[in-house]
């Protein structure tokens, strides 16, 4: 799905009260939708709080895949899903540490089990 590499340089947002995305390199308001591009093609983004600074891209990011692409929240296991609720933030990130350690990725494992389901099914 990636289809460029990750670049180093995030492009910026800010988030305002009113919801607004606002791309501060290119001084152009984004909707969710362009987000989500952006991101697919391989580019980071960080999004920001316009009040308190704070880091909200992982937030940002969920809501516009809950809205826009809710069928990869659908793939996901419930159990996936229940064991990140039930999860601390400190075990999350030794899973996400150990799975960046191994060279792998979220869609490197899809991919694998992608393939496994096709290969069982036509078994």
């Amino acid at each position: 799905m990636i289809l460029q590499a990750p670049t180093t340089e995030a492009i910026r947002i800010r988030k305002y009260p009113n919801r607004r995305l606002y791309d501060t390199s290119r001084s152009t308001h984004l909707t969710h939708d362009e987000v989500l591009a952006i991101v697919r093609r391989g580019l980071r983004v960080q999004i920001s709080d316009s009040r308190t600074e704070t880091d909200i891209t992982n937030e940002v990011l969920l809501q516009i895949l809950i809205a826009r692409a809710p069928e990869l929240v659908a793939a996901l296991p419930t159990q996936t899903l229940l064991a990140i609720a039930r999860a601390t933030p400190e075990s999350v990130a030794n899973a996400a540490a150990s799975l960046a350690s191994s060279n792998g990725s979220i869609t490197d494992a899809s991919r694998g089990s992608a393939s496994t389901a096709q290969s069982s099914a036509s078994r």
